[in-house]
């Protein structure tokens, strides 16, 4: 991620100069000048605007223990516990506190310490297959493999996918719903607990709007989960499978994403209501451990005045900076 120096909002507080500096393209901006262990009121409201701003914030050269992450995701609204029938049983290594989901490919005794392991981790956003989804989503770097192992992460803006949708195809989508399916997990294996399903048609999950008006900012993103197994309700099966193609495809150009290589003592939190994300594989023979932390968001809608909002500020249409 590249910064672009010319744009920064600058602000004083106790503990010392902040400087918001945006990433060039899609999204994204870097925090400098911050302890994120402490956080008066001021910088906090800082943090919290630049994330609404930009979508995702970075934060480097950090030194949170778990509780110190627990307890700066819980600034940002309710925690959202990971599911107890997977994400937990990560934990046997581990007495952190139960809010952390440890993200890792190391094993104790020949049992994975956390999930994904090493590797990709498809397009995705957190929780989509929730009636309630994911909000701000933290993760935080505790061991990485040597640069160049791969493990990059990519982050789309889901803001820009929407607004700059062929016209046709923006119509097209307003007031339709995608359903979710709940049976797979990102990994695109089988739920502990859940029925194989061969006609997506038929899969359990949430019906969620394509076009999702965000809560806070007021503006429209695309809201699509993630591809394998959803279904575009209402159509027939082979014009779902098109119309979800054609989005995706649409969503996922360069111009819509930037990709994140870790360093030692990142933080990264970006608004999961308005972005999909992806995970790169990496040498399985190298160590990685991230925590991370995620925020209850809310039932995604279509504001009954969807179409006539203003595109985001970050949504990269042509004339904007």
């Amino acid at each position: 991620m590249s910064a672009v120096p010319a744009t920064r909002s600058v602000v004083r507080g106790r503990i010392g100069k902040l400087e918001v500096i945006p990433f060039r393209g899609a999204m994204g901006a870097e925090l400098k000048g911050a302890d994120l262990r402490n956080l008066d009121a001021d910088s906090f409201r800082v943090l919290y605007q630049a994330y609404l701003d930009h979508l995702l914030v970075l934060v480097r050269g950090q030194a949170l223990s778990d509780q110190d992450q627990v307890a700066l995701a819980r600034r940002f609204g309710e925690l959202e516990l990971p599911p107890a029938a997977n994400e937990r049983a990560s934990h046997q290594h581990s007495d952190g506190p139960p809010e952390i989901t440890v993200v890792s490919n190391l094993k104790v005794n020949g049992v994975p310490i956390g999930e994904l392991g090493d590797g990709e981790v498809i397009w995705h956003s957190d929780y989509s297959f929730r009636e309630i989804i994911a909000g701000m989503r933290m993760l935080r770097v505790v061991q990485l493999p040597p640069a160049g192992a791969g493990g990059n992460t990519r982050f789309c803006n889901c803001y820009a996918a929407y607004d700059t949708l062929p016209g046709r195809l923006k119509n097209f989508v307003h007031g339709r719903t995608i359903k979710h399916d709940t049976a797979y997990d990102t990994n695109q294996n089988l739920r502990r607990g859940a029925r194989e399903v061969a006609d997506v048609r038929l899969s359990p999950g949430p019906s969620h709007p394509i076009v999702s008006t965000h809560p806070e900012s007021g503006c429209n993103s695309l809201f699509l989960g993630r591809r394998p197994r959803h279904y575009v309700n209402g159509l027939a099966l082979a014009e779902s499978e098109a119309l979800l193609d054609e989005l995706w495809g649409c969503m996922l150009q360069e111009k819509h994403i930037i990709e994140h290589v870790w360093q030692p003592g990142d933080i990264v939190m970006w608004d999961n209501r308005c972005t999909v994300h992806r995970r790169g594989p990496f040498d399985p023979a190298t160590r990685r451990e991230l925590n991370a932390v995620q925020v209850r968001g809310h039932k995604p809608y279509e504001a009954p005045d969807a179409r006539n909002r203003p595109p985001h500020p970050r949504a990269n249409l042509p004339g904007r900076a």
